[in-house]
């Protein structure tokens, strides 16, 4: 029973780590006794050790997307309305003097314009 347990977790991990990117726990075959299950539990401690920096380097990876998709939008709405508008300013960055007052005087758009960018599960 114990071991029939750690086979169907080690499945159950697979069906999480294997959409990370991560290779699956390896179970050949119903281990005899828990003492034959040990190579299946040394696999998973393997992939959990891993597992941190596969997440960050995931949530970097979509978090670097993310942020590039709404730049391209939020250009692509003022070229839209003027397509000789100039984008240096974007380029150049903020003014120092002035970046406290301008950060306020757009945080309804930002509000507006977030409201917009929904993450969908890629399944959904």
């Amino acid at each position: 029973m114990r071991v029939q347990r750690i086979t169907d977790w080690a499945g159950e991990a697979n069906w999480a780590l294997v959409p990370l990117g991560m290779s699956p726990i390896q179970v050949a075959k119903l281990p005899a006794s828990i003492a034959d299950a040990l190579p299946v539990l040394d696999s998973a401690a393997e992939r959990l050790r891993h597992l941190d920096q596969t997440l960050r380097t995931r949530l970097e990876a979509e978090g670097r997307e993310q942020c590039r998709v709404v730049v391209e939008h939020v250009l692509t709405c003022f070229r839209s309305h003027n397509p000789a508008i100039s984008l240096a300013p974007i380029v150049d960055g903020l003014v120092a003097e002035a970046e406290d007052s301008a950060r306020e005087s757009v945080q309804e758009v930002v509000d507006i314009v977030a409201a917009h960018f929904r993450r969908e599960p890629a399944d959904a």
